[in-house]
């Protein structure tokens, strides 16, 4: 089952990922920030937009995003066992 998300930065600062979580509240967009230990780059804070249940649902949310000044990059998590 795949689950797709729309990631709307990578910070090493969380309080950068918090400002952008808060950036998206206030387009109307919750957010979730999930920290990472990227090999060789330390802690990473992703802020993501999701999950989508349909790429259309993730589209129409993007091209909102977008018009709004805030770019993402789509993400799709396989979930399986």
């Amino acid at each position: 089952q795949d689950k797709y998300f729309l990631q709307a930065g990578s910070f090493q600062n969380p309080g950068d990922a918090d400002n952008m979580k808060a950036k998206l509240a206030m387009l109307g967009v919750e957010a979730t920030v999930q920290s990472a230990d990227v090999p060789q780059k330390g802690i990473w804070h992703r802020v993501r937009v999701g999950p989508f249940s349909s790429i259309d649902d993730m589209n129409r949310i993007r091209a909102s995003l977008q018009q709004n000044g805030v770019h993402t990059s789509p993400i799709r998590v396989h979930e399986g066992a």
